[in-house]
């Protein structure tokens, strides 16, 4: 089990990216930026904070792509049983770090939070059928849902989700939705070691 953490990079790659995660959250939140909207009405406020909640995705992307197709085929235990709690727990335990700060913090952490996991559902969800690629998939959602607007000052498109104010319940709701859809895509597509 200690290669496989290891390749993984359980132990340099993951912690190193919950701390960039938590420095880069700590540093933007409550800073916001405002980008021209091309289709919607009005102009979206978006949290510096969601571009860095991006990162974990990526992070989890890079974690997956770090496999060994031969070795792994010959493993004793199954292997994609445990990238799919590795991966899945890192991504709630981002989520849960994130929420933990907005009890020291602003509100946007709990938008970092909430987007985090919006942002892993999709990414883990491409990646058996994209490969490293598979980051762009959020990265398109989170582009489309800033340069798309809203329906008025402050009210986001109900789809859009990452521009979503912490208190909107819907947004929450919809983020864990997506999460375990991609969850589950995860599951029925990724390579299985032969048992």
């Amino acid at each position: 089990m200690t290669w496989w953490l290891r390749r993984r990079g359980a132990f340099g790659l993951l912690p190193g990216t919950l701390l960039a995660f938590v420095v880069g959250i700590g540093s933007t939140s409550g800073v916001s930026v405002v980008f021209p909207s091309f289709l919607g009405n009005f102009a979206m406020m978006t949290e510096l904070s969601t571009f860095v909640a991006v990162i974990p995705g990526i992070a989890l992307i890079a974690c997956l792509e770090r496999r060994m197709p031969p070795v792994e085929r010959s493993a004793v235990r199954r292997v994609d049983a445990r990238d799919i709690v590795l991966v899945s727990g890192f991504a709630l335990l981002v989520s849960v770090v994130a929420a933990g700060m907005s009890f020291v913090g602003s509100d946007a952490l709990l938008v970092a939070a909430r987007n985090n996991l919006l942002f892993c559902g999709p990414a883990l969800a491409a990646w058996p059928l994209l490969g490293h690629r598979a980051p762009l998939v959020p990265v398109f959602w989170l582009i489309q849902s800033m340069f798309l607007g809203g329906r008025s000052r402050d009210d986001p498109y109900p789809w859009v989700i990452v521009t979503e104010a912490a208190d909107v319940t819907h947004a929450a709701v919809g983020a864990f939705a997506v999460f375990l859809a991609g969850i589950l895509v995860f599951i029925c597509l990724a390579p299985r070691t032969d048992r």
